[in-house]
């Protein structure tokens, strides 16, 4: 059912039959005269509603998951095992690698959460965390190629590079989805 064709209904009842509102049946509606130019007229039901206050909206071009469903996760084990490695063996590289870089990306996840909650764009935050994620994943690349060890650095590389693809994509398809319409409450 198409809203248009009701608008034209109602104003060809309105017009045909002196604002009456019982649709016209052409089976007993007068004969036209050769000077008046009949209008097709369209047959509305009782059953069918006439809504012609809803527009259609294009679909809103985004990606299939938040950029902070990752972001919180990731960067939450960043710091985390970053911190343990600052505790276990006292090296300021966790620090600098593992610890600071996390705590950022956790923190822009954190806050493009409450953006997209608030319905502001997360843009500026996903900027930010795949930039921190692209250093984290060269300094971890640096790190890889001196010493060739998989873990921790080969690891953090090969996750840091998964991160940056991932934030390209949310980026690419369009942004975060928008939030999910609630319900109305019913009176």
């Amino acid at each position: 059912f198409h809203p248009l064709i009701a608008l034209q209904s109602l104003t060809t009842m309105c017009m045909k039959s002196k604002c009456t509102s019982t649709p016209i049946d052409h089976a007993t509606a007068p004969e036209h005269t050769e000077d008046e130019v009949p209008e097709p007229t369209a047959v509305v039901t009782a059953s069918e509603e006439i809504n012609i206050d809803q527009e259609v909206a294009p679909p809103h071009k985004s990606a299939i998951i938040h950029d902070f469903c990752l972001g919180i996760p990731f960067g939450g084990l960043l710091f985390s095992m970053g911190l343990v490695g600052f505790l276990f063996w006292r090296s300021p590289v966790s620090l600098t690698f593992g610890v600071a870089p996390g705590l950022a990306i956790l923190g822009l996840a954190v806050l493009s959460l409450k953006g997209w909650r608030s319905g502001k764009s997360s843009l500026p935050f996903i900027l930010a965390q795949a930039a921190v994620a692209a250093a984290v994943a060269w300094k971890h690349c640096q790190a890889y190629a001196t010493t060739k060890k998989l873990l921790p650095w080969g690891f953090y590389t090969a996750l840091s590079a998964l991160m940056i693809c991932f934030y390209s994509y949310v980026l690419l398809a369009g942004g975060n989805p928008p939030p999910k319409k609630k319900p109305a409450a019913a009176i």
